[in-house]
C-alpha cells in the first residue's frame, strides 16, 4: 500500500475498482480517470475516479434524500 497523507482521499480507495461489467475488465480505482465532455462548456475534461468517489460520498451523507 502507498503512503498518503491525512488529507488525500486516495488512502480511502486505495482497495476499490471500476468494472465494465459486460467485458470483465477491472481498473483499480486510484489509477483511474474519467475523460469527458463538459456539455456546459463543451471542453475536454478529466477527473480522477477517486476524486468522483469522495465527492459522491460526501452527497450522500450531506444530502441523503437527493442521491440515489
Amino acid at each position: 500500500m502507498t503512503e498518503y497523507s491525512s488529507h488525500d482521499w486516495r488512502k480511502n480507495t486505495d482497495d476499490a475498482i471500476v468494472v465494465a461489467s459486460d467485458i470483465g475488465i477491472k481498473l483499480e480505482v486510484n489509477k483511474s480517470k474519467v475523460i469527458f465532455t463538459n456539455p456546459k462548456t463543451l471542453k475536454t475534461e478529466e477527473v480522477e475516479v477517486s476524486r468522483l468517489v469522495r465527492v459522491f460520498v460526501n452527497n450522500r451523507d450531506d444530502l441523503k434524500r437527493s442521491v440515489k
